[in-house]
């Protein structure tokens, strides 16, 4: 198990080991990287000695068990403000997704994290989850303080659309719900 922590710390729990006293036990190991609030931290869906965080601090860090300084092995400044979510797809060992107070969601290869792959701007407040389809590997959710939750094909990325098509929205963009009456 791996948490994080408005402290700037993140654990790694090992919930199967056997412990003397049940109501309280110990990290098997703490990692600092962020300056800030850790808002979010995920296991690699593959790779799974990897995990990644993301903070107030703007950043997307990537770790690794097996190094030992428990160093991040990537840090990216991923967007402009406090980074919220991410989530890394279940069949690309390299793509990961990032969602921000900047209203915008990024995926990022961790081959290259110079700069962004795509950023997606469908939404109109911050970002607070992004998940990936568990069947389909292309289809990218995310859910917003606005109330709305939008489905995004990568595959689409580039496509050429209408002007008609284009004013609701960019081509990737499958499906838009807007029917909460609260935050996502």
């Amino acid at each position: 198990l791996v948490s994080g922590s408005d402290d700037s710390t993140i654990c790694v729990w090992d919930i199967e080991a056997s412990h003397s006293n049940k109501q309280s036990i110990e990290p098997v190991a703490t990692y600092k990287g962020h300056s800030t609030v850790v808002e979010d931290v995920a296991w690699h869906a593959l790779q799974k000695n990897i995990f990644g965080s993301v903070g107030d601090d703007k950043q997307l860090l990537i770790w690794d068990e097996l190094v030992e300084d428990r160093k991040p092995v990537i840090t990216v400044a991923a967007h402009s403000a406090e980074v919220n979510c991410l989530a890394f797809n279940p069949f690309n060992t390299n793509l990961i997704a990032t969602g921000a107070a900047d209203k915008t969601v990024a995926v990022w290869d961790m081959r290259n994290t110079a700069a962004k792959l795509h950023a997606f701007d469908c939404h109109d407040d911050e970002i607070i989850q992004v998940q990936w389809n568990p069947t389909y590997q292309t289809i990218l959710g995310s859910c917003s303080q606005d109330r709305k939750v939008s489905v995004l094909d990568l595959s689409r990325i580039g496509d050429e659309q209408s002007a008609e098509d284009a004013e609701e929205g960019p081509p990737e963009l499958l499906f838009q719900h807007g029917g909460h009456t609260a935050k996502v």
